[in-house]
């Protein structure tokens, strides 16, 4: 089973990033304030689309559904990075010189 095709199709955040950090200088931080500032954006686009379908304004139920879902894998996204960071940093301090 390939899933080569579907991949292609679908947007990368890390090449957006990637081609923002590149223009920032590189550096590992650059690239984790763009995913940051994504998972924020997503958060802020979810929640603005529960609350405009819970207010009764209008807005379609799949559409919130889907923001919500978004910003829920970008989250443990940036969830799972921080803690392979973490474990990374503490086997590096585990480290004898």
């Amino acid at each position: 089973m390939s899933i080569h095709g579907i991949s292609t199709s679908l947007p990368n955040p890390a090449q957006d990033s990637r081609k923002t950090a590149n223009a920032e200088g590189g550096d590992f931080g650059s690239l984790l304030r763009a995913y940051t500032d994504q998972m924020n954006a997503e958060h802020r686009a979810a929640s603005q689309a529960a609350e405009t379908l819970v207010t009764g304004k209008g807005g379609n139920t799949s559409e919130a559904l889907l923001a919500i879902q978004k910003a829920d894998l970008s989250f443990q996204l940036m969830l799972s990075v921080r803690n392979k960071l973490v474990d990374a940093y503490r086997e590096v301090m585990r480290m004898q010189l």
